[in-house]
């Protein structure tokens, strides 16, 4: 063979194996990324787990006193609540107390509004409306301790986070999305499980300020029934 044309083989093997060396690193450099920040795993985290009906979450919260409550919140599903195709999630926001209260909040499916809001005390029978307007109005920022069947846009999979895995009390396995919030607080969120918050930790202090306890995709019966809950007596809020 001419050697000229030997030359231009071997050359040409070199740039390929070159080739194929930068392809290899690459393609592994976006695996690691694609396992570290936005964009990961899209059979893993997709956002908020849209529960079934009588989906459950149990979160153990510490205030800021280090006391600890027991929040069980139930995924109530659809229906038409004056006259608009609504979802039902009841909250109780702490199972440990016996002398608390329940509340039940129903939502536009399509605006995510509050359409109608009413409590029941523990040891009581009478059920009352709530004002979500007035709530709103007293406590600014009650809504946002409401448990969330949509995704957050602060969680949104689009944006950057970590990941890993996460054991209930219960030995439930399931795995997480971590982003860090504006209140320097890291969430831990998962698509397997209802309401999808799993765990907070606040940075500063490495304090775990809410973990999941338990939950179920399915089997939970509300406090308050339907009916009680169309025919809400007049509260005071």
């Amino acid at each position: 063979m001419d050697k000229k044309y030997k030359n231009l083989i071997l050359i040409l093997a070199v740039i390929l194996t070159i080739v194929l060396v930068l392809i290899i690193v690459l393609s592994k450099k976006k695996e690691e990324t694609s396992l570290t920040y936005g964009g990961w795993g899209t059979d893993i985290y997709t956002g908020f787990y849209r529960p079934q009906q009588g989906g459950w979450s149990e979160l153990i919260i510490k205030d800021e006193e280090g006391k600890e409550s027991l929040q069980r919140s139930i995924y109530l599903g659809e229906a038409t609540i004056e006259g608009i195709l609504s979802y039902g999630v009841e909250v109780d926001a702490n199972v440990l107390d016996n002398k608390g209260a329940i509340l039940q909040i129903w939502y536009d499916e399509n605006s995510d509004e509050i359409i109608k809001m009413v409590s029941k005390m523990k040891q009581g029978k009478e059920v009352t409306c709530v004002s979500a307007n007035l709530m709103g109005l007293i406590f600014p920022a009650f809504k946002d301790y409401l448990p969330s069947v949509f995704t957050p846009l602060k969680y949104s999979s689009l944006n950057d986070y970590t990941y890993g895995t996460y054991t209930t009390e219960s030995g439930k396995t399931i795995r997480v999305a971590k982003f860090i919030d504006e209140y320097q607080t890291e969430i831990w969120v998962s698509s397997e499980v209802p309401f999808g918050i799993v765990k907070g930790v606040h940075l500063p202090t490495n304090t775990t300020v809410v973990r999941l306890r338990d939950f179920g995709l399915s089997g939970a019966t509300p406090v308050i029934s339907k009916t009680e809950m169309m025919s809400c007596t007049a509260g005071a809020l």
